[in-house]
């Protein structure tokens, strides 16, 4: 089969030959999407248009680095794992933030079969996100190469309910909960819209950006930028446009011009602080 222009060109932007569906294969893709590819609200905050199609996925993503949340970076992960052959699933969940709450389903994943087993892959959840594949249904955690990053594993906490959960001084943290039940692209269009265009959804009200290195984890939120290394977190507070210019683009690989940096520092609220 014949591969879509945009895969060979997602492939190449990661530095991977394409291949033939396996676990190495999988994981390594999930590894360097988000070392490479930026989660971040950019576009929400400025109110771009976002349409979810692959072919403006694949250039807004990896052509003018943009960067995208988890309806554009999971839809763009989707697309490549099914023109390789993968046998992948859509999911949308909820983001409970270790809460016994019922938000909206406004987070997308995928759910890939490989080698005999389900896996929860997630490149768009920012910086808490996991950084490779995690199984439905081990009994021991998924734990990343790096030392940076923390364990994770899906916990079903009452049957048919599972929680992608990361491991933390506290204990095991629920991120977020979903049904392996059917959803098609409708219901992503639903979940976008809010989360591009509601005036109370946290991507039009806060500027954030993230991408998970080996060795490190790089987050903006607001005017803080912070480094996580396993020797510890460092802090920067952002002072003006042309600092937060220079970490989007030199630190977060995001492309914008003067005009929209000036724009994003100055609509941030005096008191935007990282929450």
């Amino acid at each position: 089969m014949e591969r879509a222009r945009w895969t060979d060109g997602y492939f190449a932007a990661l530095g991977l030959a394409p291949d033939e569906p396996s676990t190495g294969l999988l994981g390594e893709l999930v590894r360097r999407h988000v070392a490479t590819f930026a989660f971040s609200s950019v576009g929400p905050r400025l109110g771009d248009d976002l349409p979810l199609d692959v072919e403006s996925l694949y250039d807004r993503i990896v052509v003018r680095r943009r960067g995208g949340y988890c309806f554009e970076q999971n839809g763009l992960m989707y697309e490549v794992l099914r023109d390789l052959g993968f046998a992948v699933d859509l999911c949308l969940a909820r983001v409970i933030h270790n809460q016994d709450t019922h938000p909206a389903l406004t987070h997308r994943v995928s759910i890939v079969r490989v080698d005999g087993v389900d896996a929860v892959v997630d490149v768009g959840f920012g910086p808490q996100g996991p950084p490779l594949p995690v199984a439905l249904a081990s009994p021991a955690p998924s734990v990343p190469l790096s030392g940076v990053q923390r364990a994770y594993r899906v916990h079903e906490a009452v049957p048919g309910q599972f929680h992608m959960q990361v491991d933390t001084d506290e204990g095991w943290y629920s991120l977020y909960r979903f049904e392996r039940v059917r959803y098609g692209q409708a219901d992503c269009e639903v979940g976008h819209f809010y989360s591009h265009r509601h005036p109370e959804a946290t991507f039009v009200n806060n500027l954030v950006a993230s991408l998970i290195l080996d060795d490190e984890v790089r987050s903006l939120r607001n005017r803080e930028y912070r480094v996580l290394r396993p020797g510890g977190e460092e802090r920067q507070v952002i002072q003006d446009a042309a600092t937060l210019r220079a970490l989007l683009g030199d630190a977060l690989a995001l492309h914008v011009s003067e005009a929209e940096s000036r724009r994003l520092f100055e609509e941030l609220r005096p008191d935007a602080a990282a929450g």
